[in-house]
């Protein structure tokens, strides 16, 4: 289950509003753009390329991505601090407090940002300014390119990934067809009738774990 939720998980990194200053910046703190929209995206990297859909509202973010078990999703409420990862073929959900899924791409809680300006360009017919960008945590970070459009949005990353355990993936996501506001804040409810575990009480040292022992039992719910 470490892919594609690790990928998925960076795609909420590539949610950073568009800001002239070049202080660093925690990431979770500017996750958030204002800008309610929804579009596709493709996260390409040396493990595959995969194709998916994202929702945002201040507060709130939906992504899913299409696998060949069927499509797993993501689903962030930063109010309850709370990460659903979601099985949408099996119809399940496993609870997370936002800091252990956050720690599950190397403590993404942690990290600070730092960016600055390069230059206007065009994305998939969009204006956006391109700027250097460097995250840094106590476990992972990001070294590359992001692209914003007017609405702050981010339409493109594009760098390397890092990890303690030395594992460096070149990746990159980049979004498509932007709907800027018009989401139904339903998109964002935990789907009704779900089979579900809550692990938010869980440590988040140990959550991997627990997350790893339901595998076998969440696996055999394909299809259903």
């Amino acid at each position: 289950m470490r892919f594609p939720l690790r990928k998925l998980l960076f795609g909420l990194f590539c949610l950073v509003a568009a800001k002239s200053a070049l202080a660093a910046e925690a990431a979770l703190d500017v996750l958030d753009p204002p800008a309610a929209y929804s579009a596709n995206f493709t996260v390409s990297s040396a493990r595959g390329t995969y194709h998916g859909k994202v929702w945002h509202m201040q507060g709130l973010e939906r992504r899913e991505v299409a696998t060949a078990g069927g499509g797993q999703g993501v689903l962030i409420n930063r109010g309850d601090d709370t990460a659903y990862l979601l099985g949408l073929s099996g119809k399940w959900y496993v609870g997370l407090s936002l800091r252990a899924a956050a720690g599950m791409v190397g403590g993404l809680d942690a990290w600070k940002v730092q960016r600055s300006k390069l230059r206007e360009e065009n994305v998939d017919g969009q204006r956006a300014t391109r700027w250097k960008t460097r995250a840094d945590g106590p476990r992972g970070g990001f070294a590359g390119d992001i692209w914003t459009n007017r609405d702050g949005i981010v339409v493109k990353a594009a760098g390397t990934m890092n990890s303690a355990d030395g594992d460096d993936t070149p990746v990159e996501m980049v979004l498509s067809e932007v709907r800027v506001g018009g989401v139904d804040r339903r998109v964002f409810e935990l789907p009704q009738g779900w089979f579900g575990f809550d692990l938010r009480q869980v440590p988040p040292e140990k959550v991997v774990s627990a997350v790893e022992s339901l595998k076998p039992l969440l696996e055999m719910r394909k299809g259903r």
